[in-house]
């Protein structure tokens, strides 16, 4: 017959008192150990009081070209300094012939070489045979690109906690080629200082991508970086977990060259007529700007979920240190004889009054 009292036993917590201290100072040694970890370490050094959220964000370029142009770059033709390439013809042309596309929210194009045609169709478009001829071409290189400045005006916000912040109201620094933060507040150059917008020249910002324009291109050597363009990330990470202050917010400029790439786009600029056209293919340094950071917020359930989870692993230290107990020690029978214990069973008694009159259970009347 099947003792479902012993099947379906429950089992409780005993709480046993063990004088034992190679148990104790384990137990203890754990338990520091353990809110050590979840306190110190996860909740106050890693901060796991906070919700974290990635902002997302808004970018604004401007080209300027310089004041006055260098006038002696040794890639043109007219310079007799050696140059370990093909020269090309310069020309030296303003921010609004430079850039192109004007307008663009996530990226940033200044050109470094542009072939130009002149093409005329001289045939109705409308004959499917009909093609562009062209008349003209030239090569050109454009002059002292290295000497314009880039405005960046950078706007975040983290949805969730609403924080927004213009990239003027923050400090900010830039990762030079080492790693390090440096903040710039320089006559040309400017990052990170409040109330000014970050304006970079191009040599600058090449310098911290670690590229030189008269570098081998990237996929053919024979070539210079001007000649075929480059596409450089320009990572802009804003924190606020930097410090314990919340309300102070800083970001970072990094800026990493593309591997084995070029850039060249096409423009074309309408003549006369559609049958008459100037062909730009602009070779040039494309900059793509990434918003990204960790931005967090004070959040009761992170901190309370960060707390619990030190529960478990409470729980995990004292079922070691008790296997240990009955287990492995010498006094490993005695401390489990005292740990656990089983109950009779109570299926069939009955209840007798005695001779003193206490209530007995006996399992049979002969018991008595």
């Amino acid at each position: 017959m099947l003792d479902w009292d012993s099947i379906l036993a429950y089992n409780t917590i005993k709480v046993v008192r063990i004088r034992d201290r190679r148990l104790g100072i384990l137990h203890l040694i754990f338990m520091i150990a353990i809110i050590s970890y979840v306190v110190i370490y996860s909740a106050i050094i890693k901060k796991g009081y906070l919700s974290i959220e990635e902002p997302v964000g808004s970018i604004r370029t401007s080209l300027w070209s310089p004041n006055q142009f260098n006038g002696n770059e040794s890639y043109c033709k007219n310079n007799a300094k050696p140059y370990p390439y093909e020269k090309l013809d310069c020309v030296y042309y303003d921010d609004a012939l430079a850039l192109y596309p004007i307008g663009d929210d996530v990226g940033f194009t200044a050109s470094t070489r542009i072939e130009i045609s002149d093409q005329k169709a001289n045939c109705s478009l409308m004959n499917p045979s009909c093609k562009f001829k062209t008349f003209n071409y030239s090569n050109v290189y454009l002059a002292d690109i290295e000497s314009f400045t880039v405005l960046i005006d950078h706007t975040m916000y983290a949805p969730s906690s609403q924080i927004q912040f213009n990239g003027g109201d923050l400090s900010g620094y830039v990762l030079d080629q080492n790693g390090n933060e440096i903040q710039l507040n320089e006559s040309v150059n400017v990052i990170g200082v409040e109330g000014k917008p970050d304006v970079l020249e191009i040599s600058k910002l090449l310098e911290f991508a670690g590229v030189n324009l008269d570098d081998p291109s990237l996929t053919n050597s024979s070539n210079p970086i001007r000649y075929d363009g480059c596409v450089l990330f320009v990572f802009i990470e804003y924190s606020n977990t930097f410090s314990y202050d919340l309300n102070k917010i800083k970001y970072v400029y990094s800026i990493k060259l593309v591997d084995d790439t070029i850039y060249n786009i096409p423009e074309v600029v309408i003549l006369d007529d559609v049958n008459s056209r100037l062909y730009y293919k602009r070779h040039a340094i494309r900059l793509i700007f990434i918003q990204t950071g960790v931005i967090g917020s004070f959040n009761f359930q992170s901190l309370l979920l960060t707390l619990v989870s030190g529960l478990g692993l409470l729980t995990v230290s004292t079922l070691i240190v008790d296997q240990l107990a009955i287990r492995f020690l010498p006094q490993r029978k005695s401390y489990s004889s005292l740990k656990f214990q089983t109950t009779e069973s109570f299926k069939m008694k009955k209840k007798i009054v005695n001779d003193d009159g206490e209530d007995k259970l006996y399992h049979n009347i002969e018991a008595l």
